[in-house]
């Protein structure tokens, strides 16, 4: 097993599991969401995931969401909504997403009060 068992869950990045409003084209339902990051430096920006629990049911008679489909997901309290992708529905039903936006949640900061995804000007490149 590698010192890194589990690369997306940083210890400074909290994430965000709970209720959050979920929109699929037209459409905008509420639901529960897991979602979770880390700063990849690789990438210069913060990348998230997460999962969206009983999105086919909250949207009723409408088709479930395939892989490829954006949605944009909304907490409570967060400053702006965050654009993700789903990219795969897994064996309980729960949809898969991939941030392409910023979290939806807020980012951990540092005791300067800089996010920990900023780069040393303060500028947050996410």
């Amino acid at each position: 097993m590698s010192d890194h068992a589990d690369d997306l869950h940083d210890q400074d990045d909290p994430g965000y599991r709970g209720p959050a409003e979920v929109a699929v084209g037209d459409r905008t339902v509420g639901v529960d969401v897991e979602i979770s990051g880390r700063f990849d430096p690789l990438l210069g920006r913060h990348v998230w995931r997460g999962r969206i629990r009983k999105l086919a049911e909250a949207l009723g008679g409408d088709p479930s969401p395939a892989p490829g489909t954006t949605v944009t997901i909304t907490v409570p309290g967060a400053s702006e909504p965050a654009t993700a992708r789903i990219s795969e529905i897994d064996l309980w039903g729960s949809h898969m997403v991939d941030g392409i936006s910023r979290p939806p949640y807020p980012l951990p900061t540092d005791a300067n009060g800089v996010h920990s995804s900023a780069d040393a000007n303060g500028v947050d490149p996410t």
